[in-house]
């Protein structure tokens, strides 16, 4: 079976199986290629518990030595070292009952983290009760505390710099992604993975995965991997197979199991399920499964209240503590060009709605009268001296704090945008209007990360930050940004 390039700008891989019976009917068992799944996940558990053994043993040593050092000198050496062996016995067995040795590379260090403390400490709990229990191979409270503050250092660190390790390993590796389901449904499936340079995918038509698999009659006895397309996966050695179409319930267990050994995640993309402004989780209801949406944690009852209660009490103070500069900039701006102080510009805020944003004129009087609306530019010959000023060091947006006191604007957010250009980004860029879920911010998550909009191809990148600000809100991220701003206004735009 030869596979064809597509005529696409992905460059994928097309395998065209004619018919539904060659589709996914079993392939006869001597035409089944044996492969041994691979050994690397293996290697990579033996390597974690050499490590997490030598972290524990040193932990337990060191917390030994000072206690029999400083507290228990005199105490009988060998009971506290019978306590040692306890320690790390304990703590494998909670490291294996988290599944410590079962997680993917896709875990993140925070994660990582998060797990290995949490063991850590459960594991102290039946240290103390068979200590109660047994009191001969007992140790010192204080000792196991010690062992335990030097684990988590030892341990968690030791797991982090791994993890680092082997995340760097797997992005070096060429992805391959395997995509299974009717041609059409499987190539569009493909195109919005969002696959980078450093990844390939393999698109497999098939027809009708119920007929097909309906007629084989599945029982437990019945070997999964002679499935034709699952087979192609292997054979591509894909780490990533993706189903367009939904698989019969019965086969389920045996196709997971088997993707299990081959280390094959296994996941869904219905062609008509498509990420959005809300949030998606699976329930069960008797035998059927059901795809439930909710709302984006920034766009509930109460996220919008917690907001805005911060928004005006942040907004109060700041126009009391910057009133002096406010009336600095207004004197400036009046006596080097004359004309109106505050500069009013039309926006888009919350759903849609139009608003005038405030901000001291940089600019000259009528700056577009004759241009139009234009994006504004690094080196703008339309600004005034003390507005260049003004924009430099961001006073200039100093009068948007009344625009949230009036509640058109949040301390953070996506920035609004002019509505000539919303129009058009609507139209070239899928989910831009789901920026509009929240009400726009004088900063927001883009604006710490990158530099100002100057050009419209920077509103792809833009877009991206701002999509990922409305999907992860919390106040936390609030004062986060608010913070970084602070620090990039006072030390770097200043400066």
């Amino acid at each position: 079976m030869r596979p064809a390039r597509l005529a696409n700008q992905m460059g994928d891989y097309l395998i065209d199986m004619q018919t539904l019976e060659q589709a996914l009917d079993f392939a006869p068992p001597q035409a089944r290629t044996k492969q041994a799944p691979p050994s690397y996940s293996r290697a990579w558990v033996v390597v974690l518990v050499a490590a997490d053994l030598t972290m524990f043993l040193l932990s337990s040593l060191l917390a030994t030595e000072i206690g029999f050092k400083y507290w228990y000198y005199g105490r009988s050496l060998e009971r506290m070292l019978i306590g040692d062996a306890v320690f790390i016995v304990l703590w494998l067995g909670m490291f294996q009952r988290l599944g410590l040795y079962q997680r993917s590379c896709a875990l993140s260090v925070k994660d990582e983290l998060y797990y290995t403390i949490t063991a850590l400490a459960l594991g102290v709990l039946p240290q103390l009760t068979l200590f109660t229990i047994v009191p001969v191979i007992s140790t010192s409270r204080l000792v196991l505390l010690l062992a335990l503050a030097f684990s988590i250092v030892a341990v968690g660190g030791t797991r982090a710099a791994l993890h680092g390790l082997r995340t760097a390993n797997m992005l070096r590796r060429r992805r391959r992604v395997a995509v299974v389901g009717r041609r059409d449904r499987a190539v569009r499936a493909a195109a919005r993975l969002g696959l980078g340079a450093n990844a390939e995918s393999l698109i497999i038509e098939v027809a009708d995965v119920d007929r097909s698999v309906g007629h084989a009659h599945m029982t437990k006895d019945v070997d999964i991997e002679r499935l034709r397309w699952f087979q192609e996966a292997r054979r591509w050695r894909c780490d990533t197979l993706i189903m367009t179409e939904i698989v019969p319930s019965s086969i389920m267990p045996h196709l997971l199991e088997a993707a299990a050994r081959d280390h094959i995640l296994f996941a869904f993309a219905p062609p008509r399920l498509e990420r959005h402004a809300y949030s998606l989780s699976l329930q069960t209801d008797g035998q059927q499964v059901l795809i439930v949406p909710s709302q984006l944690q920034a766009c509930t009852p109460r996220a919008r209240l917690m907001k805005r209660l911060l928004d005006v009490a942040v907004a109060s103070v700041g126009i009391l503590l910057t009133a002096p500069v406010l009336a600095a900039a207004a004197l400036a701006v009046r006596i080097e060009s004359g004309g109106p102080v505050i500069f009013r510009q039309e926006r888009v805020g919350l759903r849609g709605q139009v608003f005038d944003i405030l901000k001291f004129r940089s600019m000259r009087v009528d700056a577009e009268r004759d241009t139009g609306a234009v994006w504004a530019r690094s080196e703008d010959d339309r600004r005034t001296r003390v507005g260049a000023f003004l924009r430099r060091t961001s006073i200039d947006e100093l009068p948007q704090l009344f625009n949230v006191l009036r509640g058109e604007m949040s301390l953070v957010g996506p920035r609004p945008e002019r509505p000539v250009f919303v129009e058009s980004f609507c139209r070239t860029l899928p989910r831009y209007d789901e920026r509009h879920l929240v009400r726009p911010g004088i900063t927001g998550w883009a604006q710490v990360h990158m530099r100002r909009l100057l050009d419209p191809s920077d509103a792809v990148e833009k877009l991206s930050y701002d999509l990922y600000y409305v999907e992860q809100w919390s106040l936390f991220l609030d004062v986060s940004v608010l913070l970084q701003t602070t620090v990039e206004v006072l030390f770097h735009r200043a400066g």
